[in-house]
């Protein structure tokens, strides 16, 4: 079907568990606000999405940037961790996807009729293609075609999935190549999840006993249960009026998308919030919303919006860590559709 639009180890554990009580390691607090957003991120989130934490290549934390190669394979290239110019995964309508993906199936969508109105759907492209991390069942790491000059580095016939878990042993032979990271079974492919021995359930959660001083995570991981978050692959409405709160998008392209055109320009800008149109219509989906690769706030040179929002839903202020934000007002964002 076309979708359109591990074991950890002892020795790695002990290895961990080594480093962790080296002299001279400072465990600090984790900390997240209330928005899921952490303000105190090292990432400087301009310029690029290198400035990032979507830059899956580096630790933001000096103590324990080696620590990062136990739970992912070290592709050195930024952009590989979800696009390849060659091999890309064929079962979703996105571009040039490297990722594996989770089938529609595996999502529980928003099924109440109390807010759009309108029949339900199943995530688009525009949603898979974050929720391959974000739903937190897939490795981080977990690609079709690993960089270099080709997708099998050690010729092994193997070819991870394009649609459900990590192929491990495909994963494996990056390490086995002799690239970067301990070499195999030291380390472990790990999802961003929330289960045992995923990122935000062994480091960067503040209440795991093998915390060790890392950002809380737990706040971006979505899950498969997405009837507790802003409805996806929800239609929007197509007709408006009195009793309709919603306003009409300026530009509709069928097929493509439809966005609120606030320059004027006719072309959908990284900071305009679009509806995609996978075949049923115009859908809320997560890149409705947010960008993977940061919108800068105020134009070229500020910071980005915090989250990857396309607009920034009103944090500024006396709000922690946003110096260099260009704050759009309070709830901005949301009544960028919304009428109330």
């Amino acid at each position: 079907m076309i979708i359109k639009n591990t074991c950890f180890s002892l020795v790695g554990l002990w290895r961990m568990a080594f480093f962790f009580a080296l002299p001279g390691v400072l465990l600090l607090p984790a900390k997240v606000s209330a928005d899921g957003w952490d303000p105190d991120s090292s990432a400087s989130a301009s310029g690029s999405i290198v400035n990032t934490r979507h830059n899956l290549t580096i630790s933001y934390n000096a103590n324990f940037g080696g620590v990062m190669a136990y739970a992912r394979n070290q592709y050195d290239d930024v952009c590989v961790y979800c696009h390849t110019p060659h091999g890309a995964n064929s079962r979703i309508d996105a571009p040039l996807w490297n990722r594996t993906v989770n089938d529609v199936a595996s999502y529980a969508i928003y099924d109440k009729p109390t807010t759009l109105m309108r029949p339900t759907s199943v995530p688009g492209p525009s949603s898979l293609t974050c929720l391959s991390c974000h739903d937190g069942t897939i490795s981080i790491d977990s690609v079709l075609n690993m960089p270099g000059s080709g997708w099998d580095p050690m010729n092994s016939g193997l070819r991870n999935a394009e649609v459900g878990t990590s192929n491990i042993s495909f994963l494996d032979q990056w390490r086995a190549a002799g690239n970067s990271g301990p070499s195999s079974p030291t380390s472990r492919h790990m999802a961003l999840g929330g289960s045992s021995f995923t990122c935000a359930s062994y480091c960067h959660n503040p209440e795991s006993e093998k915390n060790a001083g890392w950002t809380d995570f737990t706040a971006f991981v979505i899950g498969e249960d997405l009837r507790n978050d802003h409805p996806i692959g929800i239609l929007y409405p197509d007709t408006f009026g009195p009793g309709v709160e919603f306003n009409p998008p300026d530009t509709a392209i069928p097929g493509k998308w439809a966005f609120f055109d606030t320059n004027g320009n006719n072309h959908a800008d990284t900071n305009e919030v679009r509806l995609y149109d996978s075949g049923d219509g115009y859908e809320v989906e997560c890149a409705s919303c947010h960008d993977p690769h940061g919108v800068e706030s105020g134009g070229e040179g500020s910071r980005f919006n915090p989250s990857f929002l396309r607009v920034n839903n009103g944090v500024f202020g006396s709000h922690a860590g946003v110096a260099g934000i260009v704050s759009h007002g309070g709830s901005a964002l949301c009544l960028t559709c919304h009428t109330k």
